[in-house]
């Protein structure tokens, strides 16, 4: 599904790289291709309307750009791997009439793994990136910062460069959500939900995760009196959208109210196209708008 579950964010330094033909062109010259029979992994661009769709690689909608990336990734079993690497250990034990050292069932191991690779399963994965040029941001569908650089590595190779830098902020955000909680500061339309981790910051142990819970409560407050920090804390923007947001200042598990998912429903079931480009407009302008917002308000928490 297109609605974004994850945000990755980085902030971009240089205009000339938000331009539309030159993005393009980078993604045309690294199409996404299947994985040859020693390869355990391969990335690269489809269209995000569909992976045979060879013209169509960008979805524009306003200067929000949606680009979408494809990963297959070669799957072995371990106990096949196992099986396999025990039987070839035993007969070269028995041809040499002597216990093979660990260099030799290393190597054994490398020649079990050429063999097996083209039986492998393949599971694909597909990641969407969007491209803010008002904002000056790329946003990454993803769930880490690895997988995240590997894809713009993909990006970067292609353009020769690629400046930018992850969203950040020169205050540690674990004392600013802790401060919001605390203080039971209002902040429309961002309301605080009802979920929160707290860990102590010299400790790094003791980590308390709350669900269902009221966050500003005299429970919770104690915790907090301790010395104890928020690490990760549930937002919820009355617009039409609540999401997880961590120190690094990802957001995560982004939810979208119905109110939102449903603002295209007039458009036919058959009409995918048209409704991938609606969705993504909305999407874009919806959590667009809170990041900006939400980057203004965390600054202005001492």
């Amino acid at each position: 599904m297109l609605w974004f579950r994850n945000a990755i964010i980085y902030q971009l330094n240089n205009d000339n790289l938000l331009d539309k033909q030159t993005i393009e062109n980078a993604l045309k010259s690294a199409l996404f291709c299947p994985c040859g029979n020693l390869d355990t992994t391969k990335m690269g661009w489809v269209s995000p309307y569909d992976d045979n769709n060879l013209d169509d690689f960008i979805i524009d909608m306003q200067g929000h750009l949606l680009l979408r990336i494809k990963k297959e990734t070669k799957i072995l079993p371990a106990p096949v791997i196992k099986q396999a690497l025990n039987e070839k250990i035993d007969k070269q034990e028995k041809a040499l009439s002597r216990k093979i050292s660990k260099n030799e069932k290393a190597t054994l191991k490398d020649e079990v793994m050429i063999d097996l690779m083209p039986r492998a399963f393949s599971k694909y994965n597909y990641y969407w990136l969007w491209v803010d040029i008002g904002n000056k941001r790329i946003i990454i569908d993803c769930s880490s910062f690895k997988l995240a650089e590997d894809i713009l590595a993909i990006l970067r190779k292609e353009l020769g460069a690629l400046a930018l830098t992850p969203l950040s902020i020169e205050k540690p955000l674990e004392k600013i959500m802790t401060t919001w909680v605390r203080e039971k500061l209002s902040f429309p339309p961002f309301i605080l939900g009802d979920e929160a981790e707290l860990k102590d910051p010299l400790e790094g142990n003791g980590i308390i995760s709350c669900k269902n819970q009221d966050i500003t409560s005299d429970e919770m407050l104690v915790h907090l009196d301790s010395g104890k920090w928020v690490t990760k804390l549930k937002i919820i923007d009355e617009r039409g959208i609540n999401f997880i947001i961590n120190p690094d200042l990802t957001l995560k598990r982004i939810k979208f109210d119905s109110v939102i998912l449903d603002e295209n429903e007039d458009i036919g079931s058959d009409e995918f196209d048209k409704r991938l480009e609606a969705d993504f407009y909305i999407m874009a302008k919806t959590l667009s708008n809170s990041i900006n917002d939400l980057y203004i308000i965390i600054n202005k928490i001492v």
